[in-house]
């Protein structure tokens, strides 16, 4: 790639008119508003914030809080309480993702046709009382129910959150608000690590209740709270919201204006057939659901896997409040580069970068815990630097979004895509690659991680190709743009009278 190419695609025109480097663009700093913001919008800006993010961050916190804490209750003293042994943790969570994916599609339809605002606070409350129920389980049968019912009620959580924060903010002012709502998920495993460790050591015994239970307990104690502020300020789209105590008619007029200057098309609720195998002719799909597929495997050695390495180790005998405290440091890893890399991309728009370094790091944390014979530090090194691939989530899913920007319908069907089918392999690749049994040394779970891993390295590089292969011949938004073209074209002749078409069939 030539000099002029390399500027020419590193050059974003600012709001002055003047063209910036991505370098100039790094060094501005983070802005929570974009330059040109009027008073009237930072005023709306501020209630958006308040209401969709205050409550999407607790609900982001929230889940990942209780689903870590069924790995935190395992290894301090479930597991001995109720009896369980081989795989049953890895089919406890085999079956949560059964469930969240067997009722993604109709939670998708519960979405379009009942109020957001509604229905997000009521799933929460409803994963509330599953939670609530695993402190009173007496068997593993009473944990795959509760399980079973938690995917169940987390199914429309990503998804109607994700689509609410699209829906009023625009792309500007989206990267700095998601990487807020991407870092309360690792907060909430973190926490889950220091509850632990309060409830074991402060509340164990108290009303002839384990500490494990007690957990459970404090987790139902702080979801129903996030709940009910979701049910008095959390939002629906802007072209379905009516006026309440905090948002006016003028403010919701202001937010729908916005997204129409901006040239926000929106997508059509139902996606037609010849629009899906357009998108699965092209290599977005392909590249960016393998690539999601492999982050999903390489984040996972990091956590549980890490906990269950913890409790069996025989180098070292590490106590229930380190068991549970060390791998909130490879969380705090995730949420740290999650921010510098969101920063980073956001202000200078590579994608790639961030991607290239947390896949690196990733691979070379799994050839040090396949290689095994370094000291006890080296492999808690390795498990702490093996937090940053999930900061992967992000990055993928912006890059996945910039590649086919002028396309909605594309970006709808990768992204889903994504989400869906990494799940799918998630949900029962682990009960091979890291059975329980096998710790604290899981050969084939590290071999295959790094396999993984260098597979993403690789593939981070072919996208980056292909993309800068479609940027300069510019054939994706042709090709897009002949393809709506077309099918306006069909529709307007379909919607003709016969007569019309008869005489339009014969004309030469």
């Amino acid at each position: 790639m030539g000099t002029d190419s390399f500027v020419q695609e590193t050059t974003t025109p600012s709001f002055d008119g003047q063209a910036k480097t991505k370098w100039q663009r790094l060094k501005e700093g983070v802005q929570w508003y974009r330059p040109g913001t009027t008073a009237q919008e930072k005023k709306l800006l501020f209630k958006l914030d308040c209401a969709i993010l205050v409550f999407g961050c607790l609900s982001s916190f929230s889940k990942t809080l209780d689903n870590s804490s069924l790995t935190n209750a395992y290894v301090s003293g479930m597991k001995e309480d109720l009896h369980l042994g081989g795989n049953d943790l890895n089919y406890l969570t085999a079956v949560y993702y059964s469930s969240y994916l067997t009722f993604m599609i109709p939670g998708s339809f519960l979405l379009t046709r009942l109020p957001i605002q509604r229905v997000l606070p009521t799933m929460e409350i409803l994963w509330g009382v599953c939670t609530f129920g695993c402190a009173w389980a007496h068997s593993l049968r009473d944990l795959y129910v509760c399980r079973f019912f938690l995917g169940a009620c987390e199914t429309v959580a990503f998804t109607g959150l994700i689509y609410v924060i699209g829906s009023w903010y625009l792309r500007e002012e989206m990267g700095v608000r998601v990487a807020l709502f991407n870092i309360s998920g690792p907060l909430g495993s973190m926490f889950s690590g220091y509850l632990q460790t309060a409830t074991y050591t402060r509340l164990a015994g108290r009303h002839g209740m384990a500490g494990w239970r007690w957990l459970f307990i404090v987790c139902f104690c702080i979801t129903v709270p996030c709940a009910l502020i979701g049910y008095v300020f959390f939002p629906n789209s802007p072209n379905n919201t009516k006026p309440t105590w905090w948002l006016s008619q003028a403010e919701i007029d202001l937010a729908n204006k916005r997204l129409e200057e901006e040239g926000i098309r929106k997508i059509e609720k139902k996606i037609k057939w010849k629009e899906l195998l357009r998108v699965l002719k092209d290599w977005p799909w392909y590249c960016f659901v393998f690539a999601w597929c492999l982050f999903d495997q390489n984040q996972y050695f990091s956590g549980t896997p890490f906990s269950l390495y913890l409790k069996n180790t025989d180098s070292v005998k590490y106590t229930v409040p380190q068991i549970n405290n060390y791998p909130t440091v490879s969380k705090a890893v995730t949420i740290v580069t999650t921010v510098l890399g969101c920063y980073y991309s956001d202000k200078t728009g590579d994608r790639f970068t961030p991607c290239l370094v947390a896949t690196v790091l990733t691979t070379v944390a799994a050839g040090i815990l396949l290689g095994w014979n370094v000291s006890e530090g080296g492999r808690l090194f390795a498990f702490f630097v093996a937090g940053i691939a999930s900061s992967m989530n992000p990055f993928q899913m912006s890059w996945a979004s910039d590649v086919v920007k002028e396309d909605p319908e594309a970006r709808s069907l990768i992204t889903a895509s994504m989400n869906c089918i990494g799940q799918v392999f998630l949900a029962w690749v682990p009960i091979f690659t890291f059975p329980v049994p096998h710790a604290p040394r899981f050969m084939r779970g590290f071999t295959f991680s790094l396999i993984t891993s260098i597979l993403h390295v690789l593939l981070v590089i072919l996208i980056f190709f292909l993309e800068r292969r479609d940027l300069r011949s510019g054939k994706r938004f042709k090709k897009v743009n002949d393809f709506r073209a077309l099918v306006v074209e069909r529709e307007s002749v379909e919607a003709l009278d016969e007569p019309t078409k008869e005489k339009m069939s014969s004309v030469p």
